[in-house]
């Protein structure tokens, strides 16, 4: 060439640092991603065990579905108010009573009435986990401003898992 050394141009074989940064958080948000859709996938498939909304109890041996209504607090006058007050009623009441449903189902499951304080604190403990998992179905107002709520618990061998729990 002519006598003179070729400059080579080493900016293009260089990345910016920007490049470095992305590859990590599509990473993270891939996993992020592929997470959501599977809680959204378990919510999903719950909800589509079966269109029955009127069945208090075991749908299958993984899924149990509680119905659970609340009225609105005496002396509320109108329907709004009274909705409201009725949900917030259910809301409050929604984990007691689902917890309620599954000790008395876990007594019938395993034959024995639990009348005893110290047991059913026993049972209320072993059931967090599924009752932590519940899926709220559906929710609709009734005529007397009441609120109904159908919760479905969902977990692989619930309906097994009941009848062995044991507290001593």
């Amino acid at each position: 060439m002519n006598g003179k050394p070729m400059l080579k141009c080493t900016s293009f074989n260089k990345k910016p640092p920007a490049v470095y940064i992305l590859k990590p958080v599509t990473i993270i948000t891939f996993i992020f991603y592929v997470l959501l859709l599977s809680c959204a996938h378990d919510v999903a498939y719950i909800k589509s065990l079966s269109n029955d909304i009127t069945t208090q109890g075991f749908l299958n041996d993984n899924c149990y579905q509680c119905i659970i209504t609340a009225k609105p607090d005496q002396g509320i006058e109108g329907l709004v108010a009274g909705r409201e007050s009725a949900h917030i009623n259910l809301m409050k009441s929604l984990d007691q009573q689902c917890y309620d449903d599954l000790i008395n189902v876990t007594g019938q499951l395993q034959g024995k009435a639990i009348a005893d304080s110290s047991l059913q604190e026993c049972l209320l403990q072993q059931l967090k986990p599924y009752v932590e998992k519940k899926v709220i179905v559906v929710t609709y107002f009734n005529e007397d401003f009441s609120e109904t709520a159908v919760v479905r618990i969902y977990e692989d061998g619930l309906k097994q898992k009941l009848t062995t729990l044991q507290c001593k």
